[in-house]
């Protein structure tokens, strides 16, 4: 089943979905009225310093200053279990999916608030496993984009094709997002799977950022 006939499982149950003809990278995206105004104002002061690949052996691809890695998931989780004492978020995304195109600004946004307690990770989902379009095929496309949303984060480009990520993680479709404690360990699963979050689905400014509050606020557990 390809990606875009998961999105399109996906709006009949919420409404809305993700369509490669709706929209991609070199599409500008509209933000509904209620998320268009991301505050930072009251960011904590970031430390500018030159961005570096996260994860080790890593093919890495940069462009003006802003880096993107080819890994897979299991690399990703091995990056978090390094994050000692930071809450991590991982947006699984791909440049066909509309609603998670319009929630990219907040995952930018989130790291310039909580730039020393938050590591924000986006984990595109492009690759559908064609052997004529491997992982690498959508690089200039994502540069771009990421170039465009200055996405001074943590950029990886899936290596696993997305029907098989889907499956490992039991995924029915994106956009989703994981958030993992500073402890390492996976706090909430974010997905649109029910109609939890309304017809809408999910999104950071009532949904995410707010369980990111709370959890910065609990007891920090000590962490070897």
């Amino acid at each position: 089943m390809s990606p875009q006939v998961l999105c399109i499982l996906g709006s009949l149950f919420l409404f809305f979905g993700c369509s490669q003809e709706g929209s991609t990278a070199d599409t500008p995206v509209e933000l509904d009225p209620p998320l268009q105004a991301v505050d930072t104002s009251e960011a904590e002061p970031a430390t500018k310093k030159q961005q570096a690949p996260a994860i080790p052996d890593a093919i890495a691809i940069e462009q003006d200053g802003i880096i993107a890695q080819i890994a897979n998931w299991e690399q990703l989780q091995e990056f978090i279990g390094r994050q000692n004492g930071k809450i991590v978020v991982v947006d699984l995304w791909s440049t066909w999916c509309e609603p998670c195109l319009r929630e990219f600004p907040h995952l930018v946004a989130l790291q310039k608030k909580y730039p020393e307690k938050v590591v924000c990770v986006s984990f595109n989902l492009n690759y559908d496993g064609s052997k004529d379009s491997p992982p690498e095929s959508s690089s200039d496309e994502l540069m771009e984009f990421f170039t465009k949303q200055k996405a001074e984060i943590v950029n990886l480009i899936s290596s696993t094709p997305d029907e098989d990520l889907y499956k490992k993680l039991n995924l029915a479709a994106i956009p989703a997002a994981y958030v993992y404690g500073t402890d390492g360990k996976l706090q909430k699963r974010f997905d649109n799977e029910t109609l939890a979050y309304g017809q809408e689905g999910f999104n950071y400014k009532e949904h995410i950022v707010p369980f990111i509050d709370d959890l910065l606020q609990q007891p920090q557990k000590q962490t070897e």
